[in-house]
C-alpha cells in the first residue's frame, strides 16, 4: 500500500476536490487535505532534508584536506596556462592523468618541483579538489607543520604513543600533499618527516610531494631524501613534474 492510498483510506472522504490534481480531498482533523499534494510535500522535505545531509557530509569532507584558503577555488579549469611557458601544459596535463589514474585505482606518487610563484599549490589543490569530489581522502599540509604536529605530540603524557598516533593518522589518507619540502630545520625535524613518508610506504598510501629544490645535485631533492626513500618512491611507480618557469606571481598571474 502506498502513501497516498494510506491517507486516502485512513481519513473520511470530503466534499472538496483539489484543483491541482482532480480528486477528492480527505477530511484530516480541521483541515481538508488533498492525498497527493500530502504525499508531494513529504517527499519534497525528504528531498531537502537530504541534499542538506549531502551537503554537510561533503563540507565535513572537504574542510578535513585542510585546504588553504587561498587556494579553495583553485582548479584545473582556472590553472591559466602561458603558452611562452615552456613545460606549463604539460605539468598541469601531467597533473591531469595523475588524478585520472588515482580515480582508476593507480597509487602512484607524484613530486612536484620548481622555483617558488609556478603555480605548484594551485595543480596540488586540483588534484586534491578533484579527488575530493569522487570521495577520497586527501589532506594537504606543509613538511613544517607536519613536524610540528609530531613535535606538540611529545608535550603529552605518553609521549611514544602520542608520536605514534600522528604518524598513524598522516599514513591513512587515500593521498598526502607534502607541501614546502625542504624549507623546515634540516636536523629533527626532517627525520620526523621521512618516518610519515615511511609509514605510508609502508602501507602502500601515495604521497605528493611539492619542493623548490632541485632535483640533481648536492643540495636536490635526491639527495635530500636519501637512496632508500628515493628508491622507495619510485617502487610504486613515480610521476616526476618539474615548473622550471619564472616565478608568475610577480607578474600578476593566477597560480
Amino acid at each position: 500500500m502506498n502513501a497516498m492510498t494510506m491517507i486516502s483510506k485512513g481519513f473520511a472522504q470530503s466534499t472538496a476536490v483539489c484543483m491541482t490534481h482532480n480528486i477528492a480531498k480527505v477530511q484530516a482533523g480541521p483541515n481538508q487535505i488533498c492525498p497527493k499534494c500530502a504525499v508531494e510535500y513529504v517527499n519534497s522535505n525528504n528531498q531537502t532534508h537530504q541534499q542538506n545531509v549531502d551537503r554537510d557530509v561533503r563540507e565535513k569532507h572537504f574542510s578535513g584536506a585542510m585546504i588553504p584558503n587561498r587556494y579553495k577555488e583553485s582548479g584545473f579549469k582556472n590553472y591559466n596556462v602561458n603558452p611562452d611557458l615552456n613545460g606549463q601544459a604539460n605539468a598541469k596535463n601531467q597533473c591531469i592523468q595523475f588524478t585520472k589514474n588515482f580515480i582508476d585505482g593507480s597509487r602512484k606518487n607524484l613530486i612536484l618541483v620548481g622555483s617558488t610563484g609556478t603555480g605548484k599549490t594551485h595543480l596540488s589543490i586540483a588534484v586534491a579538489r578533484t579527488l575530493l569530489n569522487k570521495g577520497l581522502y586527501v589532506r594537504y599540509i606543509t613538511s613544517e607543520e607536519l613536524a610540528q604536529r609530531i613535535i606538540n605530540a611529545w608535550d603529552k603524557d605518553t609521549k611514544d604513543k602520542s608520536e605514534e598516533s600522528v604518524i598513524y593518522e598522516f599514513a591513512q589518507y587515500d593521498l598526502l600533499i607534502l607541501d614546502e619540502y625542504g624549507l623546515h630545520d634540516r636536523e629533527k625535524r626532517l627525520e620526523l618527516v621521512y618516518k610519515v613518508l615511511y609509514a605510508r610506504y609502508d602501507r602502500k598510501k601515495p604521497t605528493m610531494l611539492i619542493s623548490n629544490l632541485t632535483i640533481e645535485g648536492e643540495k636536490g631533492l635526491k639527495n635530500d631524501l636519501g637512496d632508500r626513500l628515493w628508491s622507495r618512491f619510485q617502487h610504486d611507480g613515480l610521476t616526476l613534474v618539474e615548473c622550471n618557469w619564472a616565478d608568475q606571481r610577480m607578474q600578476g598571474e593566477a597560480v
